[in-house]
């Protein structure tokens, strides 16, 4: 006998209980994927839920099979609420066709841009041999190269930065620029734009403007690191601790309410930086704009959906496949680096390199202009 004709109590407290499991499932992914439309600074908790997605969104498709298993009724919840939360969905977790490679003609009219959190070479790979993430740097080989947490580069016995290396960078970028722990190194002439923007503490945030001309057209491209979460050691621990399950009981809601309010006050400096970053792009920007680096918040967030107001779009979304991650220290398993563009020209493709020297991956991306731009 079908368990949908079993009208007995169990049966009924059964599908109660199932009910109220796809309303909050259902709830809970909806908030989640929008709570990036509020300001941090007037709704604290709304980068935190953000966070969230990743988790209501396995949890949404897991209920959604069982539904479709079991409890067919109930089934149209969470699918509803997948299909409300499809923009959203898709910024977390693109499904795009591989690109291809570029054709001859296209190839003439690409640049590849480089951004990467190198954790001032700290070299967590560190071994044997050349400094890993300058090592990676030359073999990439982009036209530009946006680096953040980097305050200059020259030979080093502890980081393991050698001569070699560094002459390395000096052949292929004859520009280069340092500003505070933000780094440019470019093929194409470069000059820097002023952005009154600065916290001693690199975990407080730093960005630096440039204009670049590439073949003739004039890029502003925003090197920006983002407010940090700003967690200490011990703080790091402690989270360790709690995701290990060895926080004790009376100890779990300390650590949570700990780091909760420090990510509710990053959250809200991240808010006020992307204020600050909008009026520089509304006062340097031409038609074409690129901003990229460490964000440190996730897809969906304020920060992302406040400068898409200013015509800048995600790369990712547009030629990426499936969930990426770009942090890679302290369990903190989200994507928080970004490249965002507008102009006269498109993305191609976007790589993200595997190599863990630093706490973040690189990601390359390689831009095609458009046919008219270059005629």
């Amino acid at each position: 006998m079908p368990i949908e004709n079993s009208r007995g109590i169990w049966w009924k407290i059964g599908y109660g209980f199932w009910l109220f499991i796809n309303i909050v499932v259902a709830a809970g992914l909806i908030c989640s994927a929008y709570a990036g439309m509020y300001n941090p600074t007037e709704v604290a908790g709304a980068g935190i839920v953000g966070m969230t997605l990743p988790g209501w969104f396995g949890a949404a498709v897991f209920i959604a099979v069982l539904d479709l298993i079991w409890w067919r009724r109930t089934s149209l919840i969470v699918i509803l609420a997948l299909l409300v939360c499809a923009g959203p969905l898709w910024n977390f977790c693109p499904l795009n066709l591989p690109a291809g490679k570029l054709t001859p003609e296209e190839q003439e009219r690409a640049f590849t841009l480089l951004t990467y959190n190198t954790l001032n070479l700290a070299d967590c790979e560190m071994d044997s041999g050349p400094n890993h993430t300058l090592e990676y740097i030359i073999e990439q080989d982009a036209d530009i190269v946006c680096l953040q947490e980097l305050y200059m580069v020259k030979e080093s016995e502890s980081l393991h930065v050698t001569a070699e290396q560094v002459d390395a960078l000096h052949r292929r970028y004859p520009y280069i620029i340092f500003t505070k722990s933000q780094c440019v190194m470019s093929k194409y002439p470069v000059s820097a734009l002023h952005v009154d923007y600065y916290a001693p503490d690199s975990k407080g945030g730093d960005f630096a403007a440039y204009q670049i001309d590439v073949e003739g057209h004039k890029i502003a491209v925003f090197n920006c690191h983002f407010q940090s979460i700003g967690l200490t050691a011990e703080d790091k621990q402690l989270y360790t601790e709690l995701t290990d399950g060895k926080a004790g009981r009376n100890s779990v809601g300390e650590v949570s309410n700990h780091l909760i309010a420090k990510l509710m006050h990053a959250n809200q400096r991240r808010a006020r930086q992307a204020e600050m970053i909008g009026r520089y792009i509304k006062h340097y920007g031409g038609e074409n704009v690129i901003v990229c680096g460490d964000f440190n918040d996730v897809p969906g967030c304020y920060t992302l959906r406040r400068l898409a107001e200013f015509n800048l779009k995600e790369v990712y979304p547009q030629v990426g496949f499936g969930p990426m991650i770009t942090y890679n220290a302290n369990r903190f398993y989200f994507r928080i680096d970004h490249v965002l563009y507008r102009g006269c020209f498109k993305p191609h493709s976007m790589v993200r390199g595997s190599l863990r020297s630093s706490d973040h991956y690189p990601l390359t991306t390689t831009f095609v202009f458009d046919k008219d731009a270059v005629e």
